[in-house]
């Protein structure tokens, strides 16, 4: 279904998707941000980008498909549930797994296995049911997400606007001095590897991160740290830049022995989508940081 708008004058200067959103009630904007990726919005037949601002007279073209039912296949794996209601999914992601399909044919993933427990997921992104966030593939711990698009659209936003509390524990190599850290480096994409980041100052986006010391063991540091804001392997890659990367990381740490990353989800705190309650989870420390730590006291 295609749908034509022409800008009048009391838009001019909004957002193509607010815009969008204004006119068409029945497409959430995050929809609308994926139909703009896509290519299914076209503003004088030209692609822009989400927060291109309108001038009078742009002849906005949408292409709005049918929804699809979701034929992402089961997964056979049952994933450890820390809490369930009609509205949301707090799981205990092991290390090893990705959150949903990068494409198509991979089925062996978080989202899968949820889907062959039979849990209901939102629909606004058929290919990432039920995603409001995600965890790297070598990460453990807390993930919520959503079992319907209201709860979805709400999350999106708590994300958005940095209410969701997020506390990871992490093994790193050397011995941190300070009690407490504050890293305020923004981060990029490596130029020569894409599926890196790296700490820059062009064409970058802001990044902070508190550290604070658990305990300082034999060559080694545990740490507690806050995210306060959700870039891109953003943990990994400010503990490599300050010089303690993490025991265990292949991407960004130092050749080691350990073949889990030790890096945890230990706490997610957010407020329920429909009471606009605050409740916060805990993921248990993991036996190999106990383990680890044992071992280097």
């Amino acid at each position: 279904m295609q749908q034509t708008l022409t800008v009048l004058p009391d838009f001019i200067g909004e957002r193509l998707d607010v815009f969008l959103q204004h006119n068409l009630k029945s497409v959430s904007r995050t929809k609308f941000n994926l139909l703009i990726k896509d290519g299914n919005v076209l503003v004088n037949g030209e692609t822009k980008k989400p927060n291109y601002r309108l001038k009078e007279g742009d002849s906005i073209a949408v292409e709005i498909d049918e929804e699809k039912k979701d034929v992402l296949k089961p997964f056979k794996f049952e994933v450890n549930i820390i809490y369930e209601d009609s509205d949301i999914l707090v799981v205990d992601k092991p290390t090893d797994i990705v959150v949903h399909p990068p494409q198509d044919s991979v089925c062996d993933t978080l989202v899968n296995a949820l889907l062959y427990m039979k849990k209901e997921l939102s629909s606004i992104n058929t290919k990432r049911p039920g995603v409001v966030h995600r965890l790297d593939r070598e990460t453990s711990g807390c993930l919520v997400l959503a079992k319907n698009n209201f709860a979805h659209l709400n999350l999106v936003e708590q994300f958005r606007e940095r209410k969701i509390k997020k506390e990871y524990a992490a093994l790193v190599w050397g011995i941190v001095n300070k009690d407490k850290l504050v890293t305020d480096l923004p981060l990029g994409r490596d130029e020569k590897n894409r599926l890196r980041m790296k700490v820059s100052f062009i064409k970058s986006k802001k990044a902070y991160t508190e550290f604070s010391v658990k305990e300082r063991l034999d060559g080694a540091t545990f740490l507690s740290i806050n995210l306060l804001t959700g870039r891109m392997h953003q943990i990994r890659v400010h503990l490599k830049f300050l010089g303690f990367p993490i025991v265990g990381d292949k991407k960004y740490g130092v050749k080691d022995d350990y073949g889990e990353l030790f890096l945890h989800a230990h706490k997610l705190g957010l407020y329920h989508p429909r009471t606009d309650k605050f409740m916060e989870f805990v993921s248990p420390i993991p036996e190999r940081f106990e383990k680890f730590i044992k071992e280097h006291r």
